[in-house]
């Protein structure tokens, strides 16, 4: 036998040998590692942020101080090594149809992967203000046009409401669900359930409200040709240097008067003991009015009527009115009915459900279930699987560099 055909035969032993233990290394192979690996730790991350979630609204509940953290994503590093080996027996004579029959020869694989991540105090990060602020409106917008259930929403989002009419906010703290809320309370609610119920038939829209009217900002009227000749074009030293730019001095109007510079086309009824003062030659009046800030809220769609108008709660107070909305119900054993949900409850034992989240919390282990399975309508439904999902959601962009980012000031 020649020493090419030897070596051949060698070969063909060891892949013979081998191809059993390799045969899982093709791109499938590896594929699915690398799916069953993501997969893994992307469940490890969610549950690491529902735990310290749910945790928090516990500790709100027993009033203990809220604490947070940041959790990094988390990585794996897999590493892969492919070893072989063969062993060679001797050539037996008489042996020539199968001179290798006592050799062997093997291929071994070892596969390993390690997570890596960090933990540390959302206090250090310095994004963490994000969490005390009032989340911004558009925020909220984004949420409702993209179809997330409106109850879970409102109560969850808004803070206090001023209804139509009203010069004081109704506060929403959670003292609203107690066994025996107070007359006012138990008004409000009912108020504020029918807008929400009016929302998911189309009949009230929520966005921001509309500007007021110039009778309602108590309009009156500012001489331009005063304006643009004595403060805004006045010259310097009797030369051509002009005073201070109209914007410098509309600012200083505004400043001295605590009151709001429009240049106005809109209609508006003037007082009879009010001097008239001509439009400019595009039918402009210049007028000083009240300042208001933009609102949003609720108002009609057919008319556009403001209802009601909003403050927002941050991310923290989502978390203390969770835990107040818990301990209302403590008292009665009973879960917490905002309008027609359940926002947040508790189980003391697993049971036969599956539950999203264990967490233990002052030497007891609560449970914490997901929203009432579908097909289930008898009573109030259980939303704390969406309440969960949209503080996860807000939590992980609490963490990015454009959560809560003030919009910039607009010209009104």
């Amino acid at each position: 036998m020649s020493l090419k055909l030897m070596f051949g035969a060698a070969l063909g032993a060891l892949s013979l040998q081998g191809c059993a233990s390799i045969s899982n290394l093709g791109a499938s192979g590896v594929a699915e590692n690398i799916e069953g690996n993501a997969a893994t730790l992307n469940d490890a991350h969610t549950r690491a942020m529902t735990a310290i979630i749910a945790m928090n609204v516990l500790r709100a509940r027993d009033r203990w101080p809220t604490n947070y953290t940041t959790l990094s994503g988390i990585k794996s590093n897999p590493t892969l090594s492919l070893n072989g080996s063969a062993s060679f027996s001797p050539l037996g004579l008489g042996n020539a149809n199968a001179p290798f029959v006592g050799s062997s020869a093997n291929v071994s694989r070892n596969e390993s992967a390690n997570a890596e991540y960090s933990v540390n105090p959302f206090s250090n990060n310095d994004k963490t203000q994000g969490l005390l602020k009032p989340i911004q409106p558009e925020q909220l917008e984004n949420y409702w046009l993209a179809g997330w259930p409106r109850e879970t929403l409102m109560w969850l989002f808004v803070d206090a409401v001023t209804f139509a009419g009203e010069s004081q906010p109704w506060y929403i703290d959670g003292d609203e669900f107690s066994a025996s809320p107070s007359p006012q309370d138990a008004v409000n609610t009912a108020r504020y359930v029918e807008i929400i119920e009016a929302a998911k038939s189309g009949r009230v829209t929520f966005g921001e409200l509309p500007d007021p009217s110039l009778d309602a900002r108590h309009c009156s009227p500012y001489d331009p040709v005063y304006l643009r000749e004595t403060l805004g074009g006045a010259t310097v030293d009797g030369g051509n240097n002009r005073g201070p730019g109209m914007t410098e001095t509309i600012r200083t109007v505004e400043t001295l008067t605590g009151r709001q510079l429009v240049l106005s086309e809109a209609p508006r009824t003037a007082a009879a003991n009010e001097a008239a003062i001509a439009p400019d030659r595009f039918n402009r009046r210049l007028l000083l009015c009240d300042t208001f800030d933009k609102a949003w809220g609720f108002y009609d769609a057919a008319t556009g009527a403001p209802l009601a108008k909003i403050r927002t709660r941050s991310f923290d107070d989502m978390l203390y009115f969770l835990g107040e909305t818990l301990r209302s119900a403590a008292a009665e054993g009973r879960p917490t009915v905002a309008g027609n949900v359940i926002l947040f409850q508790t189980y003391p034992e697993r049971g036969s459900q599956a539950f999203a989240v264990r967490v233990e919390h002052a030497g007891r282990t609560y449970f914490i279930a997901p929203q009432t399975p579908a097909g289930e309508t008898s009573g109030p439904r259980d939303v704390t699987g969406n309440v969960l999902s949209l503080l996860n959601q807000l939590y992980l962009l609490a963490q990015s560099d454009e959560f809560l980012r003030a919009p910039e000031a607009r010209v009104r």
